[in-house]
């Protein structure tokens, strides 16, 4: 997968980000293209759609595990990764 851009927030750190980000009303994010990406053709017809689907990775992982511990466990469980959603 090649980037094409990053998407900024007001989080610099991963902490304070809230689980369910759509229950936060005035969370903002932008996303900013590289260059190469950024003509105005790329977008028309854009403004005719509510919602986009962003495919992201996290920059600053610290690499890959085949089990993580889920917050709604409590942190003490190890399960399979693709079998929850959390990135711990």
């Amino acid at each position: 997968m090649r980037p094409i851009g990053r998407i900024r927030t007001e989080f610099p750190e991963k902490f304070g980000i809230p689980r369910q980000s759509g229950l936060v009303e005035e969370l903002r994010a932008v996303v900013e293209f590289e260059r190469e990406f950024r003509a105005p053709e790329a977008f028309r017809g854009l403004e005719g759609f509510s919602h986009l689907w962003l495919l992201w990775h996290f920059t600053q992982s610290q690499g890959w595990s085949p089990t993580v511990r889920p917050p709604r466990l409590g942190g003490n469980q190890r399960v399979g990764v693709f079998a929850t959603r959390s990135p711990f």
